[in-house]
């Protein structure tokens, strides 16, 4: 291991209590300190050990956003060999990431889902970077010529612990906590073109208006108020009035004339002259021959080992000096990125994230990103054997890097790490052409029972399933590892129970991804009988399926399911088969049923201070939880609810506790003596373990009984 930082605990002290965390938790939740103060019920614990936001082991170092791409990300650090229960061969362990974010700088918070990836032992010597991210879409917006709505991000990085959800608040022990300032894109809706001549009436519509209407012709596009062509040279200079440089104001113009090959006429040196610039300041900048990071500069690189997918944060950092503001075409900050496997710098190609002048940038300034999808199969290794790269990626205001690992941007940086290139799937033989489904339903396949055809483990949403079947939208998800340059069809086979193979015949709507150009959708349609759909994606133009989605299943019948894929290749007539998946389908939902059994029963009668009583159940293959509730709460508040003589809140029992077929029992409820007469509804709601839609328990059910409470 290597050494750690000052002041940290004696290392092999620390991995003890990352072996034991769990367990010693169990022991006091606040043995490594007071991770959630607004636990009431857990701060009589003392802490045994300060040990929070400990980041010897890993580190959040960048958060960042692409508007349009609307790709939220995090960049993380892995500083130790080991430390992180096991090896290649093993599950090792989960690093988290929950994001959440304010649009009233820190007030209030949304919670925006969590994130993760795979963390091992790996015999390395140097630090190693990943990336992380989800799509997030603002929930306000502006049209370009009102401020900007810049959202402040908070990304909580934990260990082996997943956030909990809707705590902003809460510490990780192992990992870190990071804010950083995002921009969202300006509305495009037709609403925009409507509020300016609104505004000409004397009309003003609030931000709640605004948003009502935005999103009520969010599916009617218009074209925005953006200007063909860049702000002009002499509505820069004139525009900018001395605040940003010639050598910034000029650079595109002095650089395409600079680095061609024509004769340099006294026209060109006109043109300086044309749009009043100081040519030789031009002259002395450029002559510096080094990278300048005024305005902008690029801080974390990383790579998501999920998606195959290199990405890098890049700080903006003034008001101006970005060519123009958010109605203007703005400007360009280009990513080129190179990867060396040990042979010297490849070239994995330029990716880019449009930036303009925003007069209300924070102090902070604004995190933006520019992530390029990669084709590493031809690097990984076979199974259990972890390869290593580095990565550089060149940041380049406004003038595409050209192809030079060693290039210095004028205006620009450029950042390096080490990145762990994970090995091929257990069942993919190297060098050999291999369709293989990596994800079905969110769940990675190895965490799917072969036997039961239920998942257990973490889904890619953060979520943790527990013998969990599937239903709804089944997302297929995967790979075509060593594709060559041939021509491929491919196709969906499934096994229902009591039914013979066939291919699944939904139209699957795809985007591609060359270069960091995101396409339209595109729909693919099966081909009757045979269900043979286009593959889009080919390495050798730099083409890839956004998400590596394949299609999905929606099933009709309950039990055991088998899926697989086939692809074609067209030039030579061969068909490849993937790897079959098994799945259990679960189409029940929980059968819930409550009853008042004192007094004269449901619908009946009670007086302020009366104690109501009844029985509950709730039945299912696959029970998770159960609540029993009142509403309306305001109203029936001060009640005391029990459930089998234990008082309760009325979450009656945590996700994961119940029985798997079920649980019956009794309830009551004391209501106060201050209890305002009024109708009520005494409610049980139970939910099951089933992943629906690819994206989170559950199947849910629920029934009320009502009752009134009169006057004495």
């Amino acid at each position: 291991m290597k050494k750690n930082e000052k002041g940290q605990q004696d290392s092999a002290k620390l991995v003890e209590f990352r072996n034991n965390s769990k367990l010693l938790l169990l022991e006091n939740p606040n043995y490594f300190g007071v991770q959630d103060k607004e636990n009431k019920e857990i701060l009589a614990f003392k802490p045994v050990v300060e040990l929070l936001f400990n980041t010897t082991f890993e580190e959040l170092t960048c958060v960042s956003y692409n508007p349009a791409k609307e790709w939220l990300s995090a960049n993380i650090k892995i500083k130790q060999s080991f430390g992180y229960a096991g090896g290649a061969c093993t599950a090792g362990s989960k690093e988290f990431v929950r994001f959440f974010v304010s649009y009233d700088n820190g007030a209030t918070w949304d919670d925006e889902g969590v994130v993760d990836f795979d963390a091992h032992d790996l015999n390395f010597d140097s630090d190693i970077c990943y990336e992380v991210g989800k799509t997030f879409k603002p929930k306000r917006k502006s049209c370009c010529d009102k401020n900007a709505v810049l959202p402040l991000v908070r990304a909580i990085l934990s260990w082996n612990t997943v956030p909990p959800p809707g705590n902003w608040w809460w510490i990780p022990i192992w990992g870190n906590r990071l804010e950083a300032y995002i921009q969202a894109a300006p509305s495009k809706s037709i609403i925009c073109y409507f509020d300016k001549l609104f505004t000409q009436v004397d009309i003003k519509l609030n931000e709640q208006q605004f948003a009502m209407l935005d999103d009520a012709t969010a599916d009617l596009d218009c074209v925005p108020p953006v200007k063909e062509e860049n702000i002009s040279i002499q509505e820069l200079k004139k525009y900018y009035s001395g605040q940003v440089e010639d050598a910034r104001i000029g650079h595109q113009l002095a650089y395409a004339l600079f680095n061609n090959n024509s004769a340099i006429t006294s026209n060109k040196f006109e043109l300086f002259k044309k749009y009043d610039l100081n040519l030789g300041s031009i002259l002395d900048f450029l002559k510096q021959n080094k990278f300048n990071t005024g305005y902008e500069e690029v801080k974390c690189v990383g790579l998501n080992r999920n998606y195959n997918l290199l990405n890098a944060a890049v700080q903006i950092k003034r008001p101006t000096g970005y060519s123009g503001g958010l109605c203007t075409k703005g400007s360009m900050e280009y990513l080129a990125y190179y990867m060396d496997f040990g042979g010297g710098w490849v070239y994995m190609g330029t990716s880019a994230v449009n930036v303009h002048d925003i007069p209300t940038i924070p102090r902070e300034g604004l995190w933006y990103n520019a992530p390029l999808h990669v084709y590493l199969t031809p690097y990984q290794k076979k199974w259990c054997e972890t390869g290593k790269a580095k990565i550089r990626v060149i940041l380049s205001w406004s003038v595409v890097p050209p192809v030079n690992p060693d290039w210095i941007a004028p205006w620009g940086d450029r950042e390096e790490c080490n990145v762990e290139i994970k090995p091929l799937p257990k069942d993919v033989p190297p060098g050999e052409i291999y369709p293989f489904i990596e994800l079905l339903g969110g769940m990675p396949v190895d965490l799917i029972s072969a036997i039961t055809g239920n998942a257990t483990g973490v889904h890619t949403l953060g979520f943790t399933a527990n013998d969990s079947p599937f239903d709804g939208n089944i997302m297929i998800r995967g790979r075509l590892f060593n594709q060559n340059n041939h021509i491929f069809k491919y196709r969906l086979l499934i096994t229902e129970p009591a039914t013979a193979e066939h291919p699944v015949m939904d139209a699957v709507n795809i985007k591609t991804d060359t270069l960091g150009v995101i396409s339209p959708f595109i729909t693919l349609t099966p081909v009757a009988p045979d269900g043979w759909m286009d593959y889009l994606a080919n390495p050798f133009t730099n083409t890839v399926i956004v998400d590596d989605f394949f299609g999905k299943f929606v099933p009709t019948k309950e039990g055991k399911h088998f899926i697989r894929m086939e692809f074609f290749d067209v030039t030579d007539n061969i068909i490849y088969s993937s790897n079959t998946v098994m799945f259990n389908v679960d189409k029940t939902y929980p059968v819930v049923d409550i009853n008042i059994t004192n007094g004269t029963g449901n619908c009946g009668d009670f007086i302020p201070g009366d104690t109501i009583a009844g029985t509950y159940s709730i039945a299912d293959d696959h029970c998770h939880s159960m609540s029993i509730s009142i509403t309306p709460a305001a109203e029936a508040a001060g009640s005391v609810i029990s459930i089998d003589a234990v008082i309760t809140s009325t979450l009656s029992f945590a996700g994961g506790t119940l029985a798997n077929t079920g649980q019956a029992g009794t309830w009551q409820i004391q209501t106060p003596a201050t209890i305002p007469p009024c109708g009520y509804n005494v409610w049980i709601a139970g939910t099951d373990r089933t992943i629906v839609h690819s994206s989170g328990f559950y199947h849910y059910s629920s029934l009320a009984r009502g009752f009134c409470v009169r006057k004495p």
